[in-house]
């Protein structure tokens, strides 16, 4: 769970500006990819169960808001599947139970009303194939009942719905028990680094120049340094210094020999 900056409804203020207050709300960590893929497999499996092409479309998932009345789970069939991660809460309206009822014997025009015997079995069936497609949401699940209303209110921590949108308009509210923890993972470590390649100089002496002085140099003029001749030099690594110690020769190359650390 995050907190997002929000901003509020304009109000008139001083000298008639438009201000918006601004307040901090509590955010989902649940992935978009976890809600897309939960309800991209609603889709395909209720479109193969009732034999028709299918819509849908996902609100982004939010925080439970605990200080207010809630009617997420009013009057709906609720079903608490058991995950590895967390236990989901999947809640199916009357009205929307009615409708997909209705769908599954090609009655698209059908008002909420009691179920007959064969329209329950069929809505069980049509339910069941959901526990299944809770794996992103939860890991792998151990399995599933049906839950209180009451009690899914009461457990419920992020929600999110899967709409059917078009001819067959009806929604699947998907609960978690827990926000998912946002697992921090290094992608880069110190061996992927150990072949990188720093520039390297050393600055063998080093002095001062006034302006005037620096605007008079040519080719051939002899610049004088401070530095003692056979000083001790510093290694720069990317233009960082990094150690000092001695400048001198290895056969017909410049060699340095690392006395001590820069910062020493």
């Amino acid at each position: 769970m995050i907190a997002a900056l929000e901003f509020g409804r304009a109000r008139r203020g001083t000298g008639g500006r438009l201000e918006r207050q601004i307040a901090f709300a509590p955010r989902s960590d649940l992935p978009l990819s976890a809600v897309c893929l939960v309800a991209n497999n609603v889709r395909e499996q209720f479109a193969r169960m009732l034999g028709r092409e299918l819509q849908t479309e996902a609100i982004e998932p939010v925080i439970v808001d605990r200080s207010a009345p809630s009617a997420l789970f009013a009057d709906a069939i609720v079903q608490r599947v058991s995950g590895r991660t967390c236990d989901v809460l999947i809640a199916v309206r009357r009205a929307d139970a009615s409708t997909l009822v209705g769908a599954a014997f090609h009655e698209n025009d059908r008002s909420p009303a009691q179920l007959s015997a064969i329209e329950r079995a069929t809505l069980e069936r049509l339910l069941a194939v959901l526990p299944p497609l809770c794996v992103p949401l939860c890991g792998p699940v151990a399995g599933a009942r049906t839950e209180d209303a009451g009690r899914a209110l009461a457990d419920a921590v992020t929600y999110f719905e899967v709409r059917f949108t078009g001819a067959m308009r009806a929604a699947i509210a998907f609960a978690l028990t827990e926000d998912p923890r946002e697992h921090v993972v290094a992608s880069v470590t110190l061996e992927d680094l150990l072949d990188v390649e720093f520039e390297c100089a050393v600055e063998c002496a080093r002095g001062s120049i006034a302006l005037s002085a620096l605007g008079r140099l040519s080719v051939g003029t002899t610049l004088p340094l401070d530095t003692s001749l056979g000083g001790s030099g510093t290694l720069l690594v990317d233009r960082t210094p990094f150690a000092r110690g001695a400048c001198g020769l290895r056969g017909d190359r410049a060699a340095f020999v690392v006395d001590r650390p820069a910062a020493a």
